[in-house]
């Protein structure tokens, strides 16, 4: 059996107050909820969660969102620690309370329960902090955002346990991406379930101008629902197919936006794992937005070495294949990939055998250059396509030291960060979504036939008892 304890703060309507004035609002009394979880053998962190949320759900129907957990040593009594806990975070709210709270959180959904707690430990709930209600208008039913507001239009793209369309909010005329995640899919596999949760709470603290956007996230029965930013673009990947390659100075313009993205995600404490074309979106201006976050790990420092191995084969760089702990180095090999599949068309080391690539790769073999590039752009892919990762371009400082690259001279990157045009990017941007108007995303899912609002994704969850997803909001709490 493994103790799990909650602490539920709510705020409550002064008597002296009216109903909307804001000074009213007070602060309720701490209430501690403890659940005892009967672990079988094997069971996951992922598994105990599971079973929590599913029993907050018909004890504490209002309780917040449950973010993950953190181990509650036995080194103190559990009412002590409950007390030390609460005291923590509030002497980091005066600081950075989310870093302090993520440097425990435990991330790793796929760990067996008993490889990270001890005999007398208890597993502490982390909620997701919520503002005190207002009341008045602002808590009004018709303020609140569920799956029915919003209409279908077409399908954007599919992937093993999802697809992605994109919506119209009813009332404003918005569109949205939707992504639609099967929970008979996602339970079954403990790993595509931990990747869900985790890109739900990355994405959650993230807001940057090359960064895709989540403005909401639901469950249902039988679904999981993210409402992101649509990029009217579509991906890199499919104008890159179409084109077969850009020119060095169209490729710049993107790695330019691309290299703020990553900079900021490193700044955030996040290893993204996964730049490939397919993750690079065009917005309906054509600037680029990063997204798909399922692979990425967070708490990065600059010591920091994930043992893991993710990613796409054909991105994965030396030291993931030969499994030595990877870091900030393994963001700047991909980005490497990504500069030479833009100007060739192809990857480094890659002559239609994955094997063989993965072998020259893991051995440090040199790889063919560009012949139609310039000099400084060849020594670009010799920096970031360097097989020690201790030598590797941004090893060191980041960013920063790719941006003092010689490739990047007359790159002003705060015009880069403010989108404005510049003389080193003649084509600004080098693709217009608002010129090539419904030439931005494959026919192949386009056509593919879809209900004509989300509610109508509604198969049953078969066998699988249903479960409440950690981090997406109930759609009962809306409806």
């Amino acid at each position: 059996m493994v103790l799990v304890v909650g602490h539920l703060r709510k705020f409550t309507q002064a008597a002296a107050g009216g109903p909307e004035d804001d000074a009213s609002m007070s602060e309720a009394p701490d209430r501690c909820v403890e659940l005892w979880v009967e672990v079988k053998p094997g069971a996951t962190v992922g598994w105990v969660m599971s079973r929590v949320i599913e029993e907050l759900a018909s004890r504490e129907p209002d309780v917040p969102n449950l973010v993950g957990f953190r181990v509650a040593s036995s080194s103190r009594p559990r009412r002590r620690a409950a007390a030390a806990a609460r005291q923590e975070d509030k002497e980091n709210s005066e600081g950075s309370p989310q870093d302090a709270v993520e440097e425990q959180l435990l991330v790793e959904y796929g760990q067996e329960i008993f490889s990270v707690i001890r005999e007398g430990d208890c597993l502490e709930c982390v909620f997701e902090v919520q503002a005190p209600s207002l009341g008045g208008k602002a808590a009004q039913q018709g303020d609140r955002i569920g799956i029915g507001d919003f209409r279908i239009v077409r399908v954007l793209g599919t992937g093993a346990s999802c697809r992605v369309v994109q919506v119209e909010h009813r009332k404003s005329g918005c569109a949205y991406a939707v992504k639609v995640m099967s929970k008979r899919k996602l339970v079954t596999n403990e790993k595509r379930l931990e990747r869900a949760i985790t890109e739900k709470r990355v994405l959650s603290r993230l807001s940057h101008p090359f960064v895709v956007s989540l403005h909401w996230a639901f469950q249902t029965r039988c679904h999981l629902f993210m409402v992101l930013d649509y990029c009217a673009g579509g991906e890199l990947f499919y104008h890159l197919q179409r084109r077969g390659r850009f020119a060095e100075v169209d490729c710049r313009f993107y790695i330019s936006e691309i290299l703020l993205g990553l900079e900021y995600l490193h700044s955030q404490g996040i290893l993204y794992r996964d730049l490939k074309p397919e993750n690079c979106l065009l917005d309906g201006d054509g600037h680029v937005r990063l997204t798909d976050f399922g692979l990425s790990k967070e708490n990065l420092t600059k010591s920091t070495l994930f043992s893991s191995f993710v990613g796409t084969v054909l991105y994965l760089s030396p030291e993931m294949i030969r499994r030595e702990g990877h870091g900030y180095a393994l963001d700047f090999y991909c980005l490497g990939c990504l500069v030479y599949v833009l100007l060739t068309g192809s990857l480094p080391h890659f002559n239609g055998d994955l094997k063989q690539m993965v072998a020259k790769r893991a051995s440090g073999e040199a790889f063919a250059l560009p012949r139609e590039c310039s000099r400084t752009c060849k020594h670009l892919l010799e920096r970031l396509l360097e097989p020690d990762p201790t030598r590797r371009l941004g090893t060191q400082t980041q960013a920063l030291e790719v941006k003092e690259h010689p490739w990047f001279k007359h790159v002003d990157f705060i015009r880069v960060y403010r989108k404005e045009p510049q003389q080193v990017f003649p084509n600004f941007p080098p693709i217009d979504p608002r010129r090539a108007e419904g030439q931005c995303f494959s026919s192949e899912f386009t056509k593919v036939p879809v209900p004509s609002q989300l509610m109508g994704f509604g198969s049953a969850l078969s066998t699988v008892q249903e479960q409440t997803i950690a981090g997406y909001e109930r759609e009962d709490a809306y409806r």
